[in-house]
């Protein structure tokens, strides 16, 4: 397993993430690609029970968790020779790929200071190309949850001056696919954007939908849209809080495989925390985290509150410890059922969410579990929050597949290291090709993906959120773009 030191550089890491934005302010399973079964059962839409308004102070959610115990990492301790069988524990991966696994015990583990770079792809941007790459990977027998993404209409939501308006809620409804005349509800994001996808709620993916605005909007005339056609709703301009509120939550894969990066994720502390403390106008941000591990770990979810204080954070991160796992894939299902309902969240109408998941790993899509992904998947959208996933040192076809899911239906873009311990992390069936991105400092990305959410906000009294570009040699082009 890792030794207790080494993840806390990882998660000195991540603390200085939230430095950089503190400076700123303050069932069975669904399988989709590859074998299928039930569609995802949609969440309740009451939004008195999504939300929460409450002033939050930090501290673990139902108490710290016991960092060690459990049935531990017997992948690790069987290439280090503590465990003879590690097969024993833990069931093998799908079949589909040869899992990678790093033949070096983690204690001994060379360190690499080579700073991490990373790239990112909106498959927002080329939808079809998206579609093409889950029909593909699917013939490749990559199994994940099902989210049949075909079909999708964007929603733009805009003020009489053609200004963005973020939180807003919309409701879509038809004869066949709200037959008990209750509304779908979506809510955009900090672009004023919505992503509506009928296969999500077990819709016809050539139908038509009926598009309104809801919170005592409904006498508003309705737009009717086709399968795959876009739309625009006007509606009243919406007053934006100064500084802007802005709720940041780090969902982390905190087992044992997780300490690649350890000591080059280090290195970009510094830059982070300067370069986001000159962001103009610095928002109002709050920070949360939810771990998860798996099934027989000393946990499977622990959950930190969203605060303000960072330093209280930071104290808590610097107590995290990584560790278990066993086979390749973990809890994330249930680690992001956590985060969309533990951590006190700010009103979805006030304040941009986002969340950050960094995992090299794909969730159990083979076992029933209460909340599957895709389901949170629908929360997130109903809630307005993207989810960012940042892909790991050896991610496969599986967890790329499942991470662009996620990234693709909230709007977010996918983001992966370009330079980890097992090269880029993407799968070995990817059309992510070196030309597709441009290859940052991860600092950098990190730092732009923020800004841009802000600045989404252009036109509003929030006005338009801008970086400085005065760090030396941040970004480079692979090679051939």
């Amino acid at each position: 397993m890792l030794q207790r030191t080494q993840l806390q550089r990882l998660v000195a890491t991540f603390a200085g993430l939230t430095l950089m934005m503190a400076a700123c302010g303050s069932d069975d399973p669904e399988v989709g690609i590859g074998e299928g079964v039930a569609a995802s059962t949609p969440v309740s839409t009451d939004e008195t029970v999504l939300t929460t308004t409450a002033p939050a102070s930090g501290g673990w959610i139902d108490g710290e968790p016991e960092w060690s115990g459990g049935a531990g990492d017997p992948k690790l301790a069987a290439e280090s020779g503590v465990l003879e069988d590690a097969s024993s524990t833990r069931a093998e991966p799908a079949p589909f790929e040869d899992r990678p696994i790093d033949p070096i015990d983690p204690v001994d583990r060379p360190v690499d200071t080579t700073p991490l770079r990373a790239g990112s792809v909106d498959d927002n941007t080329d939808y079809k190309g998206f579609l093409d790459y889950l029909d593909r990977i699917k013939g490749l027998g990559v199994v994940t949850r099902n989210l049949d993404a075909a079909g999708r209409t964007i929603v733009n939501v805009v003020d009489e001056a053609g200004n963005p308006v973020p939180g807003a809620v919309v409701e879509a409804s038809s004869s066949t696919l709200t037959p008990d005349g209750v509304p779908i509800k979506l809510r955009t994001t900090a672009d004023g954007t919505v992503r509506f996808h009928p296969g999500f709620y077990g819709g016809s993916t050539d139908g038509t939908v009926d598009f309104g605005l809801g919170t005592g909007m409904s006498d508003m005339e309705l737009v009717s849209a086709a399968a795959g056609q876009n739309i625009t709703i006007v509606a009243p301009s919406t007053t934006i809080a100064a500084p802007v509120p802005l709720d940041v939550l780090f969902l982390l894969d905190a087992t044992g495989s997780m300490g690649d990066e350890i000591d080059r994720l280090k290195q970009t502390i510094d830059t982070v925390a300067d370069r986001v403390a000159s962001l103009d106008p610095a928002p109002d941000v709050r920070f949360a985290m939810t771990l998860y591990r798996d099934e027989g770990d000393a946990f499977v979810t622990a959950n930190y509150d969203f605060t303000s204080d960072v330093e209280q954070f930071r104290a808590a991160l610097a107590d995290v410890v990584a560790e278990g796992g066993g086979d390749y894939p973990e809890a994330l299902d249930e680690g992001l059922a956590d985060a969309l309902a533990k951590p006190a969240w700010r009103d979805p109408a006030e304040a941009i969410q986002l969340i950050f998941i960094v995992a090299d790993a794909p969730p159990q899509v083979g076992r029933q579990v209460a909340t599957p992904y895709t389901d949170s998947v629908v929360t997130a959208i109903e809630r307005g929050i993207k989810i960012f996933p940042v892909a790991s040192s050896e991610s496969d076809d599986q967890a790329e597949a499942v991470f662009r899911q996620l990234a693709q239906a909230t709007g977010a873009p996918f983001v992966f290291l370009s330079n980890g311990a097992g090269g880029a992390a993407t799968g070995r069936s990817t059309d992510i090709a070196s030309t597709d991105y441009e290859e940052l400092a991860l600092d950098e990305l990190v730092v732009r993906l923020i800004a841009e959410e802000l600045s989404a906000l252009s036109g509003s009294e929030a006005g338009t959120v801008t970086a400085p570009t005065t760090v030396v040699s941040a970004s480079t082009n692979p090679e051939g773009q």
